[in-house]
């Protein structure tokens, strides 16, 4: 049996179920998942907060049409919350433990009997602890039972003729930010805005990782798929930085590089 295979026959074993969606490659592989084995016992339910670009949004129900997911969002004002806007550490968890509890609140809303994200065999890889704080809450984890990874994931969507088999990971806009520096709704703009913006010179893979100087000043350090095609856009990406002071990482993307901060 393969590994998609594995998931619908997991997602069979449930009545009915609620994924946590974000249109990204994980949680549109549970997606199509649940739809091929519950039909229309299952939705995909989008938390959209200042966290989340508007573009995301657009892509996420696309793309559950293209599923045949029913696509709910639910709002929440995350900004207002105190914990997490002063940036700790454990924000992940902080965040998880705001927004699940808004899915499983929608998933009993539609009477739905079960709730499951997208986490995947490879985010046990990276410092992830918002994954303890879903499994306090009893949220599901189906592509990690199925044995199911992001590349995985790709060809599985990729398969069944799912546009975002090939999207980059986009995780919130809050992981731009440093621990301890914090999260405003004007520095959430500036991130979105600049990515989006660089991402229209045709990069890819894409991270405005901004810190606050201790004059409050704004530095952005601009993470590519190929610094050297970056340098020479420079101009043009500091077109986009409206006066604020840039500097390219010449390492280039790497996932979760600001959790280096946290290894001992």
């Amino acid at each position: 049996m393969g590994s998609f295979e594995r998931l619908i026959s997991l997602f069979r074993e449930r009545e009915s179920c609620v994924i946590a969606f974000s249109g990204g490659v994980d949680s549109s592989v549970a997606a199509l998942g649940a739809r091929k084995s519950l039909d229309d016992s299952c939705a995909a339910v989008m938390i959209v907060d200042q966290t989340v670009p508007e573009e995301d949004v657009e892509t996420a129900a696309k793309v559950a049409g293209e599923i045949g997911i029913p696509f709910h969002t639910v709002e929440v004002d995350l900004l207002a919350n105190e914990d997490f806007t002063s940036n700790p550490p454990n924000r992940c968890a902080l965040c998880k433990g705001i927004l699940m509890p808004k899915v499983i609140e929608k998933a009993r809303e539609l009477g739905f009997s079960h709730t499951a994200d997208g986490a995947n065999l490879d985010d046990l890889d990276d410092y992830r602890p918002g994954l303890k704080v879903s499994d306090e809450l009893g949220i599901w984890h189906p592509l990690m039972e199925a044995g199911i990874g992001k590349e995985e994931g790709r060809r599985i969507l990729k398969e069944h003729g799912i546009s975002v088999h090939d999207r980059p990971s986009s995780p919130c806009l809050a992981s731009r930010i440093p621990y301890g520096q914090r999260i405003t709704a004007e520095k959430l703009r500036i991130i979105s805005r600049m990515e989006s913006g660089i991402r229209g010179l045709g990069f890819r893979d894409v991270r405005v990782r901004l810190h606050e100087t201790s004059s409050g000043k704004y530095l952005g350090i601009i993470e590519v798929e190929s610094p050297g095609k970056a340098f020479r856009e420079w101009e043009r990406i500091r077109e986009l930085s409206l006066g604020m002071d840039l500097f390219l990482d010449p390492e280039g993307y790497r996932q979760g590089s600001l959790n280096r901060a946290l290894d001992p």
